[in-house]
């Protein structure tokens, strides 16, 4: 905020409710917000998770940005010239660009994800997660209730199933609009 104070200019393209993360496990799960201005990137934080934090915005010459992927999600990591760095979702950083137009710091062409990509991708992550919580859900009770107190393995294995795979599919088309 010291290094890059925000200045009165209003934005082109306005996002709020974004999700991002910041350092090594800082992670902002839909509390921050992005202004895509003539000059820079605004970076805001709601005011509730950050009471002293004031929005910044950073010039579009110091930014650069690496595309990569992590935990089977591509993500864009934004570097703020050394002074610290932002990492978002692809098709957040994709919006960003889109609206900065020739501001944006990327050269390359950066082509919207296919939906069979993107599909198979949330399809891996769903199956990952309802593994490690089907696992969870019966190993807990396996090692601390009761015989009679434990719930049915198809239960344990189902309700994450049914849940993360609802999770995923709003995922799919919230990513796609």
């Amino acid at each position: 905020m010291r290094v890059y104070p925000d200045r009165d200019e209003s934005p082109v393209l306005h996002m709020s409710g974004q999700s991002g993360s910041m350092g090594l496990g800082v992670s902002m799960r839909g509390i921050l917000t992005l202004d895509v201005c003539a000059s820079g990137l605004r970076v805001g934080i709601m005011r509730l998770f950050g009471p002293f934090s004031r929005a910044f915005l950073v010039p579009w010459n110091e930014i650069s940005v690496i595309r990569t992927t992590a935990f089977f999600m591509p993500i864009a990591k934004l570097r703020f010239d050394g002074v610290g760095s932002l990492s978002i979702p692809a098709n957040v950083a994709d919006r960003l660009a889109h609206a900065a137009d020739k501001n944006w710091p990327e050269s390359d062409s950066f082509p919207p994800e296919k939906p069979k990509k993107t599909a198979s991708r949330l399809l891996i992550q769903w199956a990952l997660v309802t593994c490690a919580a089907s696992l969870f859900f019966i190993l807990v009770p396996l090692m601390t209730a009761p015989k009679d107190a434990r719930p049915p393995i198809a239960v344990a294995i189902l309700f994450p199933a049914v849940v993360f795979g609802v999770i995923s599919i709003v995922r799919f088309f919230r990513e796609k609009s």
